[in-house]
């Protein structure tokens, strides 16, 4: 079964049709049979690159909106069976973590690579970790989709970009459980 994603020009990379069609039509299947607990882990999939193949901004666009469907119906079912609290619970732990970050000393947020390894440049990453400390604040909010597309310069001695990747994906987390509360 095929769907309408656009291809990538011959000569530059895609993502394989048959690998995305396949997922898709999984990810469909789980959502129809209303089985959200088997929803498919969509942040870690990946997919075989070929010349030709989807274009990766394309489906990588609609992934995020399925994991955001995906997310709102498993939130809005623990709201429906009355555990609430549980899911604020969850957000104020969150919190606590992301201020836990935040009031470290700016270039010690995280832990460094060392000189010799690159990691995510310890500043662009601070200013970052400033943006949701000002969301948290209730100042200016972010969004997921902005948050999904931070991109950071790598550097020698720079932030581990697993932590901070970590991170970024709890800053999703917590945006998504206050949209529907």
């Amino acid at each position: 079964m095929s769907f309408p994603f656009p291809r990538a020009k011959p000569n530059k990379l895609g993502y394989r049709p048959a690998d995305v069609d396949e997922f898709i039509a999984e990810a469909r299947e789980v959502f129809n049979s209303n089985q959200i607990d088997a929803a498919p882990n969509i942040r870690v999939k990946e997919f075989t690159l070929e010349k030709g193949g989807y274009s990766v901004s394309a489906v990588d666009a609609a992934l995020d909106k399925l994991e955001d469907t995906f997310v709102a119906r498993k939130l809005q079912r623990v709201i429906d069976a009355g555990q609430l609290d549980d899911l604020l619970d969850r957000l104020n732990g969150l919190k606590v973590l992301f201020v836990g970050r935040v009031e470290r000393p700016a270039r010690k947020r995280f832990s460094t690579t060392g000189y010799i390894y690159r990691g995510y440049s310890r500043k662009e990453v601070d200013l970052f970790v400033g943006q949701v400390n000002t969301h948290l604040d209730g100042g200016e909010k972010m969004s997921v989709d902005a948050v999904r597309k931070v991109l950071f310069t790598p550097k020698r001695g720079g932030y581990v970009e697993s932590q901070v990747d970590l991170f970024i994906d709890k800053v999703v987390e917590l945006i998504q459980i206050e949209k529907v509360i």
